[in-house]
């Protein structure tokens, strides 16, 4: 119950950052910049202070890892396997495949700092240090090989989409972050503290910028927009992928507080972050844009009724 209330403040910094670009008390051309802070400085501090200080054992935490990562892989695929028969071209079954796999890492997090504990926290950091890289990679490769369909666009070669995939892996802040913190973690390295301090600064400021960023990225008149494949991109995050993990979680008698953690993760919604990779290497940023909409808004009453439903079956 707990988790659930704490979902409360999270929804209002949301609304707060879709005031504060609405009434244009911070400007909408500011709003880019500061979300750009967000994923290249801020964000990737938090994943790497959080791996850094979190206990890598790979007993307590595997099953948990399996569990969530089944769940993801059984949406993704699903998403990919839905082009034919709703018809979608490479842009769409891109962003769809985007909607289905991605989570608001910056939600969760605030939700499980604020209503599930340091452990469930650290859970959650260690998970994500393989989630984040697998879901970005993931993405990267199905943008380069679902290009848009244009007849004058030339053929991208084999070496040209490993070239581009092995480049855009390599410059994203969130992977070099989560590598970072585990290489931290597993070498024993120890941060001294004039470095480790300036980080969680940045890291505790990720969690407030990152949800008024959600909200000001929200726009209404996307609830107008409704179709089949994009009511599909929001069942699948949504409904689906809790579901999964829940029946896996249940069949392998997995703690209480991880089956919390990982209904957290599996049932939060999409990121924004999948926009810019749409709209940065050509799948149809519009509507991710529709998908990850509705996804937040509806994640309000979601994701406290998959944590009440977690509780009362695990209790």
């Amino acid at each position: 119950m707990t988790a659930v209330f704490s979902i409360l403040p999270v929804i209002a910094l949301v609304a707060l950052g879709h005031i504060l670009r609405r009434t244009r008390i911070i400007a909408p051309q500011s709003w880019p910049g500061i979300e750009q802070l967000g994923f290249r400085v801020m964000f990737p501090a938090i994943l790497l202070t959080s791996i850094y200080r979190s206990e890598l054992t790979p007993g307590r935490l595997a099953p948990y890892l399996g569990a969530m990562a089944a769940a993801f892989a059984m949406v993704g695929l699903l998403a990919l396997a839905l082009r034919r028969p709703l018809r979608l071209n490479n842009p769409r079954t891109s962003s769809l495949f985007q909607g289905a796999l991605r989570f608001n890492s910056l939600l969760i997090l605030a939700v499980a700092a604020q209503g599930l504990g340091p452990v469930a926290l650290s859970d959650l950091a260690v998970a994500m240090a393989f989630l984040i890289p697998a879901f970005n990679i993931s993405a990267i490769i199905a943008l380069t090989l679902l290009p848009p369909e244009d007849p004058s666009r030339p053929a991208t070669t084999r070496r040209q989409a490993t070239r581009r995939i092995a480049t855009e892996i390599l410059r994203n802040p969130l992977v070099l972050g989560c590598v970072a913190g585990l290489v931290l973690n597993m070498t024993g390295i120890r941060l001294p503290a004039w470095l480790l301090t300036p980080l969680d600064w940045l890291g505790q400021g990720a969690l407030a910028v990152g949800l008024l960023t959600v909200g000001a990225g929200i726009e209404l008149r996307r609830l107008w927009q409704s179709d089949l494949a994009m009511w599909t991109g929001v069942g699948l995050r949504l409904l689906l992928c809790p579901a999964i993990f829940l029946l896996i979680a249940l069949l392998i008698a997995l703690p209480q507080n991880q089956i919390a953690s990982g209904l957290l993760a599996t049932a939060a919604p999409g990121a924004s972050v999948g926009y810019i990779l749409a709209r940065q290497m050509g799948g149809d940023a519009d509507f991710f844009a529709d998908i990850f909409t509705w996804q937040t808004v509806l994640s309000a009453m979601t994701l406290s009724i998959w944590l009440l439903v977690g509780g009362a079956i695990a209790g």
